[in-house]
């Protein structure tokens, strides 16, 4: 009967370590994929910022150029631009929370915590 029982519970000693193995690597691969999500939204939006950049920068110094020859001052249209963006700079700092903070925090606990793909909701029921 001692045998019988040493057995059973070595048996369930290597079935708690392999499901705790398994449940451990469930679990890398979930932070694998977070991060590798993360990573990749990083660099697709990093390269459209930087061509956006771009085009925003030529797009004004366009402008200012425009302004100075319709108001026949030099120098005119880039000081109307470069106080436009001043007046953005403003609006956005007073709507950073709505417009970044918020966004962001709602996709990082989207992207780190589905409620589809959510395992211990799935063992719950």
């Amino acid at each position: 009967m001692d045998n019988s029982l040493k057995e059973e519970l070595n048996n369930g000693k290597a079935d708690f370590h392999e499901y705790m193995n398994r449940r451990f690597d469930l679990l890398r691969l979930n932070m694998a994929e977070n991060f590798s999500k993360v990573l990749s939204g990083f660099v697709i939006k990093s390269v459209i910022l930087f061509v956006l950049f771009f085009a925003l920068l030529f797009v004004s110094l366009a402008i200012a150029d425009w302004l100075n020859a319709t108001y026949s001052y030099p120098g005119i249209g880039f000081i109307f631009v470069a106080g436009f963006y001043l007046l953005f700079i403003l609006v956005f700092w007073l709507l950073r929370r709505v417009l970044i903070e918020k966004p962001i925090i709602q996709s990082m606990i989207e992207i780190f915590f589905p409620s589809d793909n959510n395992d211990y909701n799935k063992n719950d029921e």
